[in-house]
Parts: structure tokens; sequence; C-alpha cells
């Protein structure tokens, strides 16, 4: 790793004017300082705007770009394409670092595994309460003599370590071609696109590094379910089985386990979702195959004998029942 590696923090910006401050903040207290701060307004009808302009007035690091809005996939395209940094890192603008150190510590571990993607934990930060919770207990460090691509995808696998988000992961900017573009006007975007990432990169590792805040905010538009988020996140589900079904060697079980975890969120998904949602439900039982990939997962190896004994629609009933009784 070559000295002064320069790294882009990329922070789509929409209606988050009570938490953008906080999250600016969080990367401009950052030790290491070979950074550039991209801040994309994507038509934010709030005073998140103007809260950006006045950052980048009073510190050179930070640009902002101003667009009309085209959702978190366009804000983050147009980001990687101003992007100048050796590494990409995303960090949404309700979100926060709550370490200073963070960027040094995954500078210093680039050093020695000289990866194309790192990732690192995270930790869910309920603002009721403040509690942090990480999201990885304990997880074990990728060890750094794993220098072959198989033998990293082995390890992510055993250990449940890759997960379905672009903000725990630092990125080589090189990797960001067509296929590594964000699909727009879609939710649950990472899904497929951590997919694609995993087959893109050439070398991949993991630290368990928990700096990452994600915010649980009672106001997110991500607790409702309506029709369009479901069948969304069923579309990228189904696309993450099709990878893994043409993929090879360790390649294939990642891809297999990756998809499995997500075709086993889809069990609550349906049973949060205003209506019910049978299309969905009809289309992925076509692929249940994919939870006999559990890996020692406990939650998916009973999902996995319970649709085997039952069926899987009717699991799906049995969880949206038990989910809306304890409402």
């Amino acid at each position: 790793m070559e000295k002064g590696t320069k790294i882009s923090v990329i922070i789509p910006v929409y209606a988050v004017e009570n938490y953008l401050p906080e999250c600016i903040e969080s990367v401009l207290s950052q030790s290491y300082k070979q950074t550039e701060i991209i801040l994309v307004d994507d038509g934010s009808p709030d005073k998140s705007p103007e809260i950006c302009d006045n950052y980048a007035l009073k510190y050179p690091n930070i640009r902002v770009i101003h667009k009309v809005n085209g959702g978190l996939s366009d804000a983050r395209n147009s980001g990687i394409e101003q992007a100048t940094g050796d590494y990409i890192a995303f960090l949404d603008g309700d979100d926060f670092w709550d370490n200073s150190d963070a960027l040094l510590e995954l500078v210093k571990r680039l050093e020695v595994t000289k990866a194309e993607v790192l990732n690192f934990s995270f930790k869910k930060y309920f603002e009721d309460t403040q509690e942090k919770i990480p999201y990885f207990f304990e997880a074990p460090e990728m060890p750094v003599e794993l220098t072959d691509k198989k033998s990293q995808l082995k390890y992510l696998a055993d250990n449940h370590l890759y997960i379905s988000s672009a903000c725990n992961k630092l990125i080589k900017k090189e990797l960001f071609s067509e296929a590594l573009k964000f699909e727009k006007g879609v939710y649950s975007e990472d899904v497929e696109w951590s997919a694609c990432l995993l087959k893109e990169a050439k070398t991949m590792d993991f630290i368990c590094s928990n700096f990452y805040c994600y915010r649980q905010r009672r106001d997110s538009i991500s607790h409702t379910i309506n029709d369009k988020k479901s069948n969304d996140l069923c579309n990228h589900i189904i696309n993450c089985v099709k990878m893994a079904q043409i993929a090879n060697g360790e390649e294939k079980t990642i891809l297999s386990v990756y998809a499995a975890y997500q075709f086993g969120t889809y069990f609550i998904v349906q049973a949060q979702a205003e209506n019910p949602q049978y299309n969905c439900i009809n289309r992925l039982n076509e692929y249940r195959g994919i939870l006999a990939y559990h890996q020692r997962n406990k939650k998916l190896l009973v999902l996995h004998i319970a649709c085997k004994i039952l069926g899987y629609k009717n699991v799906c009933k049995i969880v949206r029942f038990a989910y809306r009784k304890q409402r």
C-alpha cells in the first residue's frame, strides 16, 4: 500500500438535516487525514443542502454535488463518478462513525493485506436509548496468511461475515465499472450489488472494527414494507440465487450461503408487509432449495427443516401469523 492512500467518503444526503452535522463531523474528526468527503445532495427538501454548502466553505476536502432527486442508488453513483480516492467508503447521511481512528485502522490493515475489498463490522444505534449493539459479536478477523480469493471466500462463508451492505466495506476505486453501478429506482439495492461486488473483487478481507453506527430511526421509511419494496427484494434474492447456481468452487459456496441468508430474511419481510405477498412467495417457492446452504446457521437450519416438512408457503403463513399476533 503506497503512502498517502486517499479515501473518498461518499455521503448521500436527503432529508437528514437533524443528523447530517454529526455524520460529517464523524469523518472530519478522523485521525487519518488523506480523505475527501463527497456530499451528494439528492434534491433534499429540508435545510440539508445549506448545511452541505456551509461545510464545503469551511473545509477544502469537502465537495458538494447538488442534483435532482433520484434516490440513494443514483446519489451513490454520482459520488462514485466524482471520487478521486484510491478507495471508496459509503456513509449514509443519518449514520455516523464513533471511532476517530477508524480509517487509520482500515488503512493499516490494507498496508498488510492489500485487499481490494476490506469488510468491517458495524453496530445498530438506537437513538431512543442511545444503545449500540454490534452486528458481529466477537467475530474473528481474517488471518492475514489467507492471500488467495479461494481461501478468503471460504473463510467469509464459514464465519458468515459477508453481508448485504455497501456501508461496511472499503472498496478499491478501480473496481467500480459498469457492473458495480447501483441500480436506480429500486429498494434493497445493496442485496444484489453486494453479490456482484463479491464476484468482481479479486481479493477480500475482514476486520472486526465496530465503528459504523447504523441509526435506527422510528420515522424511517424502511420500517414500512409496501408491495414495491417486497417485490424489489424478491427480485434481488432470485437474481442472487441464480448467480450462485452458475458459479463454481468457493465462489459458488459463498454466493449460495449469501443468497440463503437473503432468502431467510424474506420470511420476516413478508410478515411485516402491509399486504400478503402471495406473488413473491409463489416465485420464491421455486428457489427454496437454497436454504440447504445454511452453513450451520441455526435460524436458517430451522427454516430449512420447517420448509421440508411443512412447505415454504405454509412456513411463510405461520411466520406472518406469529409476527402479527405479537404486535
